[in-house]
């Protein structure tokens, strides 16, 4: 006698391979359904969301950012790291409106932790030769972070390793695939930011 298969058993896409568990995405088809999308998008809307998921589990697991730092000339901690990151990007303008003086709070806000919680990172970045503290010009009395030669030496060696890997994953893709997708997920981000940024 055949077993039947349990309604709660993962189901799997021909197309991407990827499982999906109809306990977490129960009635979400039909939410989905309900909002105008077709079955065929609803399907790829469902296997968006599982790949997605595996993605971030990589990155907060270390996976794929453990590999970009196992061959660098130093070893620095992943809080210390998105901290000399945030200091850089602040100082360059990168994911921000214009370039500014990055200060403790600018670095905490970026790292979305409490201002305590960035100052101790920021000590260790200052302590390690990373980072070095400075007055703002128009108010000596704004301390600022400035990255240090090397701090750029780090980050672009960190840069250039993780690039190598992203290049791995993009073996195989035409340039046509490679600058729609990259079009499509900056639309994506975009379209999440406003989503997050409505009242």
């Amino acid at each position: 006698m055949s077993q039947k298969t349990p309604p709660y058993a993962s189901t799997q896409s021909k197309a991407s391979g990827f499982k999906s568990d109809p306990r977490i995405q129960n009635g979400i088809p039909e939410f989905l359904k309900e909002k105008g999308f077709s079955e065929e998008v609803t399907e790829a809307l469902l296997q968006f969301d599982v790949a997605n998921f595996q993605w971030r589990r990589m990155w907060e697991r270390e996976e794929f950012r453990g590999k970009v730092l196992k061959d660098l000339s130093d070893t620095l901690e992943p809080a210390l790291l998105q901290g000399l990151i945030s200091v850089a990007r602040i100082q360059g303008g990168i994911g921000r409106p214009e370039p500014m003086l990055p200060t403790v709070g600018l670095v905490a806000e970026m790292m979305q932790v409490d201002p305590s919680r960035a100052s101790r990172i920021v000590a260790d970045i200052v302590s390690r030769g990373y980072v070095e503290r400075g007055v703002a010009q128009d108010d000596a009395r704004k301390a600022v972070l400035i990255v240090t030669t090397k701090g750029y030496g780090f980050l672009n060696e960190f840069m250039r390793s993780k690039w190598s890997l992203m290049v791995q994953a993009f073996e195989g893709w035409t340039e046509a695939e490679i600058e729609t997708f990259s079009s499509l997920f900056q639309r994506y981000v975009r379209s999440i930011e406003r989503v997050v940024q409505a009242p």
